[in-house]
């Protein structure tokens, strides 16, 4: 099995790609600090996850489910400093 067969040419994604990684940004604009960190995580994950083998379809579902799951995360962590810190 020739590994040069399946990688790249360059480890670049196309735009497309950077497109659709980057939509748990949006926690940026009200999310705060912590909105901000999960966002770029989530989109570090999924530029991870347009680079894998996965089926068109599965890329597109992971994306979903990794930018929900830092809208939710950072969601339980506000909550969570809001009633610990600010009664």
């Amino acid at each position: 099995m020739d590994i040069n067969g399946h990688a790249p040419e360059s480890g670049k994604l196309d735009q497309k790609a950077h497109f659709y990684s980057a939509w748990p940004l949006i926690l940026i604009l009200f999310g705060g600090v912590i909105g901000s960190l999960y966002g770029v995580i989530a989109y570090l994950l999924n530029l991870k996850i347009y680079s894998s083998e996965l089926t068109r379809l599965n890329k597109v579902l992971a994306n979903l489910l990794c930018g929900m799951s830092a809208i939710s995360a950072w969601w339980f962590s506000a909550q969570w400093i809001q009633s610990n810190f600010f009664q």
